[in-house]
């Protein structure tokens, strides 16, 4: 050990400050002392993917010095950071001097190599949280969020400006900044208790107002991973402007900064502000009464996205199109609402982007199925004609019905103003190509992923000819995992063929063959496409639901009902399995 100590020199790197980049001659190898860093691969489209996060105790930087090649990948401080290096020279001459040193090296190369051979995607941790409130109720958040996080067992302090004092019933602690201290005390203060604080606690929110200069928040939150601008929708333009001070007096905190809508339960979404601003495109919705021990379902949903993002968990569900049979897929979100499981971000295709909508909006599942239910269903006379059903859908096709009937439940809102991520997929018939819309009006993404290529003409769009995104994608998981998902449950509503396609009949005592019409012939080939293209995609995919919609034609909305029953009873079934994958996941921080 002394001889390692002896061959140490410390280094201070500031929070945004590149350590080693990728491709550079490597010279030596990093102790992390203090601080925390982030290690990413640069991909040749000029992205960046997450490789690590790495803390106190971690190491980075060997692997070059052990090859004699350039840098593998790009490791930045997240904030300050107080590291210890040990230079080329000195560590060839400990590998040979101190066995003890060697093999704990390759003990840590064996477990990243075996992380790499994984899909899984890293999960960052953010461990100094800053919370900068804008307003009275968004200080509000803090209570709630504490004690969601100390029930799944983190050790947290928080450390606050406030002077007013609230119950913690002893499960974490509040430490208060004095208000008598010069700004240059504060920010003193803050610094030192962050760094005596991580030797005892896993978590620190750092409790703020944004009063004083732009320049002293900026020190006051250097120390934290994340910054977490809190906004309540009616102060909206104020807060905004405090931020572009903020960003002005020091521009690098952007990167670690998210925007966190706090909204009363009159306002159901944020307005369309803030998204000129160059800090992160992730940003949370959280629904805050005025009665903090009794809290709606949609904030519990809120505020369980927030502890999964700080645990590093990011749950993703995938609803695959079927037609009516994706109503399906509002009996399993009613499931999963039941026993407290939120999903973190969504994605649709077809009729499962019609359901995602009503979901990412912050419907309940049986408003929504209700709702469907009363402007899907056919009038009765339609429905007892023979074909009566694919008939009227046809029909709301051909007239372009489906902007009408859903306009009014969204107006014009955008898919980033919904409550979480949602990702529609729709298909490009110039291109060739699937669309994945993330951003746009809302109602417009839905109609393009609906748009079944053999009841409509394609829709012109940006150059585009857009149809169903089942032609290439019925069950998006893959784009979940794209955008950050490290756990993604699919739901598939079409697996399962129906078998009375072309079955045997009896007419008059003789067996005789159906004719299938065109129409019929025609939805059919699509079915069989989809299960084929999904089959193909099933490694994005880590919990499968398949409820049996197979008694169910493609135009039954008027058995809605009855198809969320097989969506419920398909995820209930899975239920015991999916909590025991989840407790697995968030007991594994490294995804291993």
């Amino acid at each position: 050990m002394r001889a390692v100590v002896d061959s140490l020199r410390p280094v201070f790197f500031a929070a945004g400050e590149v350590i080693c980049r990728q491709g550079e001659p490597g010279a030596s190898m990093y102790i992390v002392a203090h601080g925390r860093v982030r290690v990413t691969l640069e991909t040749p489209g000029g992205a960046s993917r997450l490789l690590e996060t790495m803390g106190r105790g971690d190491h980075f930087g060997d692997m070059s010095l052990l090859t004699d090649q350039v840098r593998t990948a790009t490791v930045t401080a997240v904030v300050d950071s107080q590291l210890l290096q040990l230079e080329a020279a000195p560590f060839k001459a400990l590998l040979i001097s101190v066995p003890g040193f060697a093999v704990n090296l390759s003990r840590a190369l064996v477990l990243r190599l075996q992380a790499e051979t994984t899909r899984r995607k890293r999960r960052e941790r953010p461990m100094v949280v800053g919370l900068v409130n804008t307003s009275p109720r968004t200080q509000r958040l803090i209570q709630p969020l504490a004690e969601a996080l100390v029930a799944r067992r983190d050790s947290l302090e928080v450390l606050t400006d406030r002077s007013e004092k609230w119950a913690t019933d002893g499960r974490y602690l509040v430490e208060r900044i004095p208000g008598e201290l010069s700004g240059a005390e504060r920010i003193d203060r803050v610094h030192v208790r962050v760094r005596q604080v991580l030797e005892h606690h896993t978590r620190i929110f750092l409790d703020l107002s944004p009063q004083g200069t732009a320049e002293e928040l900026a020190r006051m939150l250097a120390p934290c991973e994340d910054i977490w601008w809190l906004i309540e929708p009616r102060y909206v333009e104020a807060a905004l402007e405090k931020l572009r001070l903020l960003l002005a007096a020091a521009p690098q905190l952007a990167q670690r900064l998210h925007v966190v809508w706090i909204l009363p339960p009159s306002e159901r979404f944020p307005p369309a502000h803030g998204a000129e601003l160059p800090i992160s495109p992730l940003s949370f919705k959280v629904t805050l009464g005025d009665d903090p021990h009794h809290a709606s379902w949609r904030q519990r949903q809120g505020v369980q996205r927030l502890v999964h993002y700080l645990r590093g968990t990011r749950l993703g569900v995938a609803l695959g199109g079927g037609g009516a049979r994706g109503l399906a897929h509002l009996g399993a979100m009613r499931a999963f609402n039941r026993e407290e499981i939120h999903f973190d971000l969504i994605a649709g295709t077809s009729s499962g982007a019609l359901m995602g909508l009503s979901y990412a909006g912050g419907w309940r599942p049986d408003d929504a199925l209700d709702e469907f239910a009363r402007v899907l269903t056919p009038p009765r006379w339609v429905r007892a004609m023979p074909g009566g059903s694919r008939s009227y859908l046809w029909w709301q096709f051909r007239r372009g019905a489906w902007d009408a009937l859903l306009r009014p439940y969204v107006e014009n809102l955008t898919l980033e103003q919904l409550l979480l991520p949602f990702h529609v997929l729709t298909v490009d018939l110039v291109s060739g190509k699937q669309v994945v819309r993330e951003r746009g009006d809302a109602i417009h993404a839905v109609l393009e992923s609906i748009n079944v290529p053999y009841l409509a003409q394609p829709i012109q769009r940006g150059g585009m000819a857009l149809v169903d995104g089942g032609v290439l994608n019925n069950l998006p998981a893959d784009v979940l995992s794209e955008h950050g998902a490290n756990f993604v449950v699919g739901i598939d509503v079409a697996s399962k063929l129906s078998p009375e396609f072309g079955v045997s009949v009896a007419k008059r005592g003789v067996s005789k063959r159906k004719r299938p019409g065109l129409l019929e012939t025609l939805l059919r080939v699509g079915e069989v496409q989809v299960v084929a293209a999904t089959a193909a995609r099933m490694q994005s995919i880590d919990l499968l639901l398949t409820p049996d919609t197979s008694k169910f034609d493609f135009a039954d909305f008027g058995r809605a009902r009855e198809l969320a029953d097989v969506g419920e009873a398909a995820a209930e079934e899975a239920m015991p399995t999916l909590k025991q994958k989840l407790v697995e996941l968030e007991n594994n921080p490294d995804g291993i």
